[in-house]
């Protein structure tokens, strides 16, 4: 099994997802508002592409199998290559691709397996989200509820109470008849929030809503190798369905650990013409979670 200290040193000059990295997993619903077998779409990965194990513990099986044997467990964050695209297939609750991978073990020779789709991800980053002066591994999957999965693992925390994870909503791609969408990650340093923060962005390329969320990881008080809990801090969303609009802009002040949130409204009144407002909230940072801050009364 991979060690921390070789996981680490193996992915700290590739964690960085590429700009158009994207992780999806959606499905129209049928007439009895279910989820259509049929119609599932999910991010696609390619030959020769590195991926990481987005799960925990996962089994490296010796064929493309729910019930094949295990080659290898694999710890969450751990970098794969993949080496073949295998069938669709139902596993579980998912529906997905097998694939066909290499790992590096920890006497750094290649083993070879294969992994369901939902296992991996492109989405991998190394921080110190808590504090602790100790880097984690966050990566994130798409869970069967069509929800964003954030993990955090606390690599010197021995398993299976090493993760924590909170599910995200995903803006739907077929709008008021879906399930899942898109999702891109990226990592808010604490130079420009006050506090380390995953931020996931979910717009899909229609006329539809849209959903900014902002992950968090604490609760260790600064003790190395203890692990934290990972919380939804922030989630905001949006519309875009012209003429009617409603967007907004966030920024921080890092010092006072404020999100500072700007929402704009665009409505077409009777008369054609369209009807701008332009709201301002201000949310503060406390226990792991952005709470929007009380408008002060006036006198």
């Amino acid at each position: 099994m991979l060690t921390p200290a070789l996981l680490l040193s193996l992915t700290l000059a590739q964690s960085t997802p590429a700009p158009d990295a994207v992780l999806e997993y959606s499905s129209p619903l049928t007439e009895e508002r279910a989820p259509d077998p049929e119609g599932f779409s999910f991010t696609a990965f390619t030959a020769g592409q590195t991926l990481y194990l987005g799960v925990d513990e996962a089994n490296l099986r010796a064929s493309a199998a729910a019930d094949a044997g295990v080659v290898q467990t694999l710890m969450l964050g751990t970098p794969v290559k993949v080496l073949k695209v295998g069938a669709r297939a139902k596993v579980g609750e998912y529906i997905n691709t097998w694939y066909q991978v290499s790992v590096v073990d920890a006497k750094a020779a290649p083993v070879t397996g294969w992994v369901f789709g939902n296992t991996l991800t492109p989405f991998r980053f190394e921080a110190d989200l808590d504090g602790d002066g100790e880097l984690e591994v966050a990566t994130v999957v798409m869970s069967n509820e069509f929800k964003a999965r954030v993990r955090v693992l606390e690599p010197n925390v021995k398993p299976p109470r090493r993760v924590s994870s909170v599910d995200v909503a995903v803006a739907s791609t077929d709008y008021g008849g879906g399930l899942g969408g898109p999702v891109t990650v990226t990592l808010v340093p604490a130079s420009q929030a006050g506090v380390t923060l995953l931020q996931l962005d979910s717009s899909p390329e229609r006329c539809g809503d849209f959903v900014t969320s902002y992950v968090s990881y604490t609760g260790s008080n600064g003790k190395p190798g203890v692990l934290g809990k990972a919380k939804l801090a922030l989630e905001l969303g949006g519309l875009m369905d012209p003429p009617n609009e409603s967007t907004f802009t966030v920024s921080f002040q890092p010092a006072a650990k404020r999100a500072l949130v700007v929402r704009t409204s665009v409505e077409e009144e009777e008369e054609g013409k369209p009807r701008k407002v332009t709201e301002r909230e201000v949310y503060q940072w406390k226990d792991g979670v952005f709470a929007q801050a009380k408008p002060v009364a006036k006198p």
